[in-house]
């Protein structure tokens, strides 16, 4: 079921329920990253519907620009005060108490923010994050040299994220993915880490603008966000999925990130930056732990 939900800025969030919304079950609200839309979650939606039947509201939305959503008029629409906006938006209309934010890329750049967002950070009551950073807490790795074993590690991160310069050029990505070359380099990305999983099933559709309007995203917040030396703090429970091929998020610099909270709970798994439609078995029976763990009252769930 698909409904729309109107942003403060005016803004138009399809939002995509898994399951029927029951209020008394735990809600899983999903937010994809670049340059997918809410199908991302399809396998993993899959899971928790066939293994845990019942024990979930399941859902998720497409971000601004992205997907069945509308795309704002101006790039500084896309600036982190309207997808923090957004998300609060769309759990206030799915009429539960609080959600457990489950993320990937992007999307889990915009929960970032939002769990440390006052105007949001009371509605959430667990976050699984997945292949993406605190984008200030990234700029605060980049910083934080001190030897040579961290100057490794920040190197290798800046080489893992050289693409971002190339997103920032004007035109020039534009081109080369109206060319489909970008389409087929993203492709090529997507196949890392995900040997000797089960037959995958077609890759989610995307269209064009699925990879255009995203690119707002790095233009309108990467800078600022690096160079900030403000470093937020939350009070939800955060979990930190950190997959050993991701090539554009290092190992290090996802259990960098996991510091922010206290008692956060970092996880090494297997797979690449897509690891989310890779092995959805295993990102759904991680969150459906760590949303167990911090609902109240929860039942001991027996996972696949």
């Amino acid at each position: 079921m698909t409904n729309h939900v109107i942003a403060p800025d005016g803004v138009s969030l399809a939002v995509h329920a898994y399951t029927g919304i029951d209020p008394r079950r735990p809600t899983i609200l999903a937010i994809h990253g670049w340059p997918d839309n809410h199908h991302l979650w399809d396998a993993v939606a899959d899971e928790f519907t066939q293994h845990y039947a019942g024990r979930y509201n399941v859902v998720a939305y497409d971000v601004r620009g992205a997907g069945e959503s509308s795309r704002p008029a101006k790039r500084s629409g896309y600036e982190f005060a309207h997808v923090v906006a957004d998300v609060g938006a769309v759990i206030d209309s799915l009429g539960v108490d609080r959600v457990h934010l489950l993320a990937h890329d992007w999307g889990s750049i915009q929960a970032w923010a939002a769990v440390t967002d006052e105007s949001v950070m009371g509605k959430v009551a667990s976050f699984t994050s997945v292949s993406g950073p605190h984008l200030q807490y990234a700029g605060a790795f980049l910083r934080s040299v001190r030897g040579l074993r961290s100057l490794g590690q920040v190197i290798r991160q800046l080489l893992a994220s050289a693409y971002i310069g190339f997103f920032l050029c004007p035109l020039v990505p534009e081109l080369s993915f109206h060319s489909r070359i970008g389409v087929a380099v993203v492709a090529l990305a997507e196949r890392i880490g995900g040997a000797g999983t089960r037959r995958q099933r077609p890759r989610a559709p995307r269209s064009i603008d699925d990879y255009l309007n995203g690119l707002n995203l790095y233009r309108a917040n990467m800078v600022g966000s690096l160079l900030s030396r403000e470093l937020p703090t939350t009070d939800v429970a955060i979990q930190v999925l950190v997959p050993r091929w991701d090539l554009f998020v290092t190992p290090a610099l996802q259990r960098f990130t996991g510091a922010i909270p206290a008692g956060s709970n970092v996880v090494p798994i297997e797979g690449g930056h897509w690891v989310v439609t890779s092995h959805p078995a295993v990102i759904a029976g991680l969150a459906a732990q760590w949303v167990d763990r911090n609902t109240d009252g929860a039942i001991e769930r027996h996972l696949p």
